[in-house]
């Protein structure tokens, strides 16, 4: 058999399966990306030595002009199987030889790994059970990113260790272990591997965040409401990069990752309201509806790259405030880089209000998170630390910091009555 894979998690493990099923001296990988899948298909089905040897493709499709020479040698009689789970794939479906499904009738998504997986169990290659079912659906919910709606970490570091492990290595110590365990584990030596990577990785999102653009872009298609994206250059954990930023920033819709070296774009959300891959297909990618990338085009270039040259970072919210606190009903205090300030507070009507610039806000809104998400959305604000906020009140009231200080919630009372009066 020969196999065309993608050359992420799943595709590399769709090869692991196909081993396991059929002996890894009867399997011929080929790891492919989106830029070169058609060039290699290609030229392989029209090598006269490889006529007989059936082809399969996982995880990543070909263009029209490739699938019609695949047809003309299903024609033939040669076996010719394509397995995807990407919407974007749907078409295949109407080849006798493609199988394309995102999900199942019970709506659990799919993965190229777990449909493979059940296409060896139907041939009778493979016995459903075992440390090779617990790492087929591993791989299945990380790629679905079920893993962060299940809280199930081992997805995750699954796919860290494949990106860590040498190439080639990550593929044979999982076959050798899927061929003998009973259940799916880490290595001691793995565990050991994958705590500095964890450590290593919160560094490194943390910088991140820092350094992370927010604007305004057009939604796909519709030209309604835009979306608020962050914008942040990365080259690697792109991943966790995405998954983590949209966690910590709720008021953003979608995170743009992008990878200058590479010429690359990622895009990442955590709401079903986005769906990415459209997003991505907008510049010839795609992929998920929470996680899709595409090649950087000139026009990517102008709608991503400029922004984020160009726009100063929201800075960090303050941590460990005593004072300025969020969901403060008399008022949390934040700021951006104009010196705006804005206030929110929980009004006698039990609703959140604003106060922008010393001007009351018409807005009002149902829960803090919501009130804050405007704010950020809107203003590009984050926390003011207390010092700050204290030295901000103190300035306006003209009373010493000190005595701000010690009757804080006092002076929120007190400043917000005389902007209301003014």
């Amino acid at each position: 058999m020969k196999l065309f894979s993608h050359n992420d998690l799943d595709g590399k493990s769709c090869g692991i399966v196909a081993m396991l099923a059929i002996g890894e001296e009867n399997v011929e990988t080929f790891y492919c990306s989106h830029e070169n899948i058609n060039r290699r298909v290609a030229n392989y089905i029209q090598l006269e030595q490889h006529k007989n040897t059936p082809v399969y493709i996982t995880d990543i499709a070909v263009n029209d002009e490739v699938a019609r020479q695949l047809e003309e040698e299903f024609e033939d009689g040669r076996e010719i199987q394509l397995i995807d789970h990407h919407v974007t794939a749907d078409h295949f479906n109407g080849y006798e030889w493609g199988f394309v499904e995102a999900k199942k009738e019970d709506g659990k998504l799919t993965s190229a790994t777990s449909l493979l997986y059940e296409h060896f169990i139907e041939k009778g290659l493979l016995k459903d059970g075992g440390a090779l079912k617990e790492f087929v659906e591993l791989v299945r919910q990380y790629d679905t990113w079920e893993w962060f709606e299940n809280e199930n970490e081992d997805a995750k570091r699954l796919n860290d260790l494949f990106f860590l492990l040498p190439q080639g290595q990550f593929e044979k110590d999982m076959i050798e272990r899927l061929k003998t365990e009973e259940h799916f584990r880490f290595s001691q030596t793995e565990e050991t591997i994958l705590q500095l990577e964890e450590d290593s990785r919160k560094a490194y999102i943390k910088k991140k965040q820092r350094q992370m653009a927010e604007t305004w872009d057009s939604v796909y298609e519709t030209g309604s409401e835009p979306y608020r994206i962050g914008i942040v250059h990365a080259e690697s954990h792109h991943s966790e990069l995405g998954n983590e930023l949209n966690r910590e920033n709720p008021h953003l819709d979608l995170i743009v990752i992008l990878n200058i070296g590479g010429k690359r774009a990622g895009f990442r959300t955590i709401y079903d309201h986005v769906d990415v891959s459209k997003y991505a297909a907008q510049f010839g990618g795609g992929g998920h509806p929470k996680a899709s990338g595409c090649t950087l085009t000139p026009e990517g270039f102008q709608r991503f790259v400029l922004p984020a040259f160009e726009i100063p970072p929201r800075r960090p919210d303050a941590h460990d405030n005593e004072q300025n606190v969020k969901e403060n009903e008399k008022g949390t205090i934040f700021i951006n880089h104009k010196k705006e300030s804005t206030i929110v507070f929980r009004d006698s009507d039990q609703q959140w209000k604003l106060i922008h610039h010393h001007q009351p806000a018409s807005e009002t809104f149902s829960d803090f998170q919501s009130a804050e998400n405007y704010v950020k959305r809107q203003y590009s604000s984050w926390l003011l630390n207390d010092d700050k906020a204290v030295e901000y009140l103190s300035n306006r009231l003209h009373i010493p910091f000190e005595e701000t200080s010690a009757n804080y919630s006092e002076m929120l009372d007190r400043f917000r009555s005389h902007l209301n009066k003014a």
